[in-house]
């Protein structure tokens, strides 16, 4: 076998465990990726980037007044002062009016962030002062009917030195987070895993104690999993009808063991008696037997679904030949066999072997049981099928009894063996039909409902 000398890899746990922490990688690599991705893009975009954020920041610590006239000597949190007065040269910010005056500054400058001898330009983005390039953005903000300018520089060496030490501690913090995740999902899928699992490794126990002795078991669906709950109920039903049908199987072998028993001890007898063995009479019970057997035969056949061929079959036809089969039989006890049937009836979906033994039984039984002089009546429909008798019908305590193995009602005859409608009831359970008995005033009367 491929997976004989690893186990494990067949493992639900397993498969489950590996397919988190995979997925937990892949996310860490996605993201350790599009930081790498970002870290290679032009640093002039990126230091915009920074730089709006920074005017985002400027615009929150404003304080204007309720006409939209700033205050201009509003203090800064500490927060954000720092930056700018111990980075002096490498990070200015600037407040100015529509006509360039500045209003508030970083470092007291009086002059817009713009090359020596110009106003304000909100288009300009790098500066050169004292031979080290600024980067600068600037953004107009509303407030009433006032328009302010909010200018923000940093110098490339600066914005250059943030970028690599967050880079580095964004790197180092990622590195150490995905670390510590992969340790505690996968400690905490491996002990989630392990409880989940353990109703299922007392299924797998309690499933390796049910043998032919202990098909009374069932599997608890306590505290398992709902996925799994499907299963085990299919199982627990396959478990019933094996159950029964061992049953049935025992008490039809018990059943057919004893009536074997009788003939063969009389034919036992026959021959112990030296010179006086009636030759008839062996011939008689041996008939019986290969009888018995051959309905056995027929029996077991019955019972086994995968015997069936399903086909459309004509009924009517069906009907016409059995009556042809059973002719002999009914000129012997003098019995008419009639066949009636509608003029368009459609196929049924059957084994047409099976529905001529079916129907074969039925007008054998209504014919040992039929008077001389009487009428067996077949009756096809769309809908079902009939089989009528003109004998005294039947007693309502043995109407119950009629469909179980080797029961013979007290009028029975000596060539029968308590099967021929025991296999009516079995093939009419593999073609899902529906069969019963009832008497109607004038006979006994079986109906096979098909549709």
């Amino acid at each position: 076998m491929r997976f004989a000398h690893f186990p494990w890899r067949r493992s639900l746990a397993t498969q489950l465990l590996c397919t988190y922490t995979a997925a937990l990688l892949i996310m860490i690599a996605t993201t350790v990726g599009i930081m790498w991705f970002s870290s290679l893009q032009d640093p002039g975009v990126t230091t915009q980037g920074q730089l709006r954020k920074v005017i985002g920041l400027v615009r929150e610590k404003l304080q204007f007044d309720t006409t939209g006239a700033l205050r201009s000597h509003a203090p800064f949190d500490p927060d954000l002062s720092w930056v700018f007065h111990h980075f002096a040269g490498d990070a200015k910010y600037r407040v100015l009016d529509p006509s360039g005056r500045v209003i508030l500054s970083s470092n007291d400058a009086a002059s817009a962030l713009a090359p020596v001898g110009q106003s304000l330009d909100s288009t300009i983005e790098a500066l050169t002062p004292d031979g080290e390039t600024l980067v600068v953005r600037t953004e107009r903000v509303r407030r009433g009917t006032q328009t302010y300018y909010i200018q923000v520089g940093v110098s490339k060496r600066l914005s250059a030195f943030v970028s690599e030490l967050m880079a580095r501690f964004r790197m180092a913090d990622i590195l150490r987070l995905a670390l510590a995740s992969v340790i505690l999902v996968t400690i905490a899928v491996y002990f989630t895993l392990r409880r989940v699992l353990k109703p299922l490794r007392e299924t797998s126990a309690a499933v390796s104690e049910i043998d032919a002795q202990h098909l009374s078991r069932r599997l608890s669906t306590h505290r398992l999993p709902s996925e799994f709950l499907p299963v085990v109920t299919a199982f627990n039903m396959t478990l019933d009808r094996l159950e029964k049908g061992y049953r049935v199987q025992r008490a039809f072998l018990a059943d057919a063991a004893h009536e074997l028993k009788t003939p063969l001890s009389l034919i036992r007898a026959q021959i112990d008696m030296d010179g006086t063995a009636d030759r008839q009479a062996l011939l008689q019970d041996i008939d019986r037997m290969a009888r018995q057997v051959n309905q056995l035969l027929h029996l077991a056949e019955a019972s086994e679904t995968e015997n069936y061929v399903f086909e459309p079959v004509d009924v009517a036809a069906v009907a016409e030949d059995v009556s042809d089969y059973l002719r002999r039989l009914a000129e012997h006890h003098q019995v008419y066999v009639d066949v009636r049937h509608e003029s368009r009836v459609h196929p049924v979906e059957a084994d047409r072997g099976a529905l001529f033994m079916l129907l074969k039984n039925l007008v054998e039984n209504a014919i040992q049981h039929s008077p001389a002089g009487g009428v067996v009546t077949m009756r096809v429909t769309a809908d079902d099928l009939s089989v009528c008798d003109d004998g005294p019908g039947i007693t309502a305590e043995d109407l119950p009894q009629l469909f179980k193995r080797f029961w013979r009602g007290p009028t029975r005859r000596n060539e029968g063996t308590g099967l021929g409608l025991s296999i009516c009831a079995e093939i009419a359970a593999a073609h899902n039909w529906k069969i019963s008995a009832q008497n109607t005033g004038g006979g006994a009367q079986f109906t096979l409902m098909y549709a």
